[in-house]
């Protein structure tokens, strides 16, 4: 049987770091691959910043729905036709909806990474081959939002941990986005304002959370929006003040939250790097919760913002940690499942 092409489609700033070490093991492997991604958040920039070779098609829709419906059919289109020449594809994403759409036109096999349950998921239910699934999601929490649980994969860990394994600590990174060592870092990622699943409720918290730690005049606020409307809407609520700044350029999102002494996210993925990491994590994500997310709060590894008041019972303070040590082999693990794929 003929070697698949491994068809990699990034369409969000996470899916970079994710998908990084399993290209590099398929390139180890001597083994083909495609990549593309789309114009959003900060998703080209770690691709130019890792040198990962891509080719980029379409963009994000933004916060209209309607827009967002005629952005799957054009991106996927898109799509469909820069790979309609290729031979043996086996489409490859964490969540891509255009990719689905795509392959499923293509009439090509795919894979889909999942770890948020509560998404949108009827066109990754009815369309894709299959759905590659973290093992600590139980099948009845699947099921009660309709996955099909014959199509489901399961992989042993966090999906942060196919690239946690690797990180070393920089230790002059604080240097390279000018905060000193004696400073405490608060690193602040706003809940993202376009996804189906936002709640409005978020942006309540968000603000709380700016003012209540731009307070300590030795605590950096630094802002890692994605779009420049977040910004523009943060700049709306919050006074000005020299102690709170926005991340300019496009870093390694590991060395930042590993400096960082508190995260506070409205993101799935950047909350559970930061608990993974042992940086005290605080998720302000007001949608229905990620059982993942529920499961490190559990472990005492990341505690979930109500409302405003919590957050005056979070401790500004600096903190020290080491780098974790993981056991699994996860990227052996995904990129074997990947290989030797058969539907």
């Amino acid at each position: 049987m003929k070697q698949a092409i491994f068809w990699f489609d990034l369409d969000n700033s996470p899916h970079v770091p994710l998908f990084k070490p399993v290209i590099r093991e398929l390139h180890n492997r001597e083994m083909k691959y495609i990549i593309t991604s789309r114009k959003f958040a900060q998703t080209e920039e770690l691709l130019k910043l890792w040198q990962i070779p891509h080719q980029l098609i379409g963009s994000h829709a933004g916060k209209n729905k309607i827009n967002k419906v005629i952005n799957l059919f054009t991106r996927s289109s898109q799509l469909k036709k820069k790979l309609s020449g290729q031979k043996n594809l086996l489409a490859v994403s964490h969540g891509s909806r255009t990719q689905i759409i795509a392959a499923w036109r293509l009439g090509i096999k795919s894979i889909l990474m999942l770890d948020y349950e509560y998404t949108e998921s009827k066109i990754f239910n009815y369309l894709s081959s299959s759905l590659l699934i973290p093992k600590y999601i139980p099948d009845h929490r699947l099921k009660s939002v309709g996955i099909n649980l014959r199509k489901v994969i399961r992989y042993d860990g966090f999906k942060e941990e196919l690239y946690l394994k690797d990180f070393i600590p920089a230790a002059d990174f604080r240097d390279s986005i000018h905060i000193s060592q004696d400073e405490i870092l608060t690193v602040v990622r706003p809940p993202s304002m376009t996804t189906n699943y936002h709640d409005a409720r978020s942006e309540n918290l968000l603000i709380g959370a700016i003012n209540y730690f731009s307070k300590e005049k030795n605590n950096i606020v630094l802002i890692v929006n994605r779009t420049d409307s977040e910004k523009r809407f943060i700049l709306s609520k919050v006074a000005s003040s020299p102690n709170i700044r926005f991340l300019e350029k496009a870093v390694d999102g590991l060395q930042l939250l590993f400096a960082a002494d508190i995260s506070i996210s409205g993101g799935g993925t950047m909350n559970r790097e930061a608990a993974l990491l042992g940086t005290q994590a605080y998720s302000i994500f007001t949608g229905r919760r990620p059982y993942l997310d529920e499961y490190l709060q559990e472990l005492g590894k990341l505690k979930f913002i109500e409302s405003v008041n919590d957050l005056n019972k979070i401790p500004v303070q600096s903190i020290h940690k080491t780098a974790p040590k993981f056991d699994n082999d996860l990227v052996n693990e995904i990129t074997n499942i990947i290989v030797n794929y058969r539907s």
